[in-house]
């Protein structure tokens, strides 16, 4: 099961472009107002220092609780309409193939309309069985609740034993496949921290995943390894 955006695809340009877009509207200011948005770098790292998105809304642009609803409705509006290209990691494709028919899923808070039509464009949507956006959690459970990531894996494998991977690039991933095992009897639910293609560094992370990424290839060894 994967998080969407920095493990799939990197969409940190189209990321920041809605979130300028979303910023203006309910601030009646310029982005460029805000330092963190003109800079590619700097809003990446605010937002992996966040430990969600609700919170990096609050505090970044020092929004209250109804604006913060409100960039949360305005987020897959904004995502549909704007063109920044976003790019699938090298390799994930060529990965999809060689893991076969193993069940897949997607937690994100990003927006589920917004994933499912980027993964059409890509040829990658026929993988996934299940696909979970923000929209469908409630906003008091969002990651690091784990409630998202039990329902998808209820959705996928009927609670089944075996092994679940959570693949994520965020300290919050990590943190909700943590919960999601101590609450899964029957299931071991383990953590792959992404750490290429965005410059991720996990060395200050509270919680450590079960294992690392450094490339593409070196996640689809681990799958292979656990699941076959």
């Amino acid at each position: 099961i994967w998080d969407y955006d920095g493990t799939l695809v990197d969409s940190r340009q189209k990321n920041l472009s809605v979130t300028r877009k979303i910023v203006e509207e309910i601030t009646k200011k310029s982005a460029d107002e805000f330092p963190m948005l003109t800079d590619l770098e700097k809003y990446h790292r605010a937002t992996m220092e966040s430990s969600n998105w609700r919170k990096f809304y609050r505090e970044e642009f020092e929004l209250n609780k109804e604006q913060v609803n409100e960039a949360g409705s305005l987020w897959t509006v904004y995502q549909l309409n704007d063109s920044t290209p976003v790019n699938v990691f090298a390799g994930i494709r060529e990965g999809m193939n060689s893991i076969g028919t193993v069940p897949q899923g997607i937690v994100s808070q990003n927006s589920k309309s917004n994933i499912e039509r980027q993964l059409k464009s890509d040829g990658l949507i026929k993988y996934f069985g299940h696909i979970s956006g923000y929209e469908e959690v409630a906003l008091d459970m969002q990651k690091p609740e784990p409630d998202g990531l039990i329902s998808c894996i209820k959705d996928l494998t009927d609670s089944e034993d075996g092994i679940i991977f959570y693949i994520g690039d965020h300290e919050m991933d990590i943190q909700c496949a943590a919960r999601a095992n101590q609450i899964l009897a029957d299931l071991e639910v383990l953590s792959i921290g992404v750490l290429y293609g965005t410059g991720i560094d996990n060395v200050e992370w509270n919680t450590q995943p079960d294992f690392e990424a450094n490339s593409v290839q070196e996640l689809f060894d681990i799958i292979i390894k656990h699941q076959f």
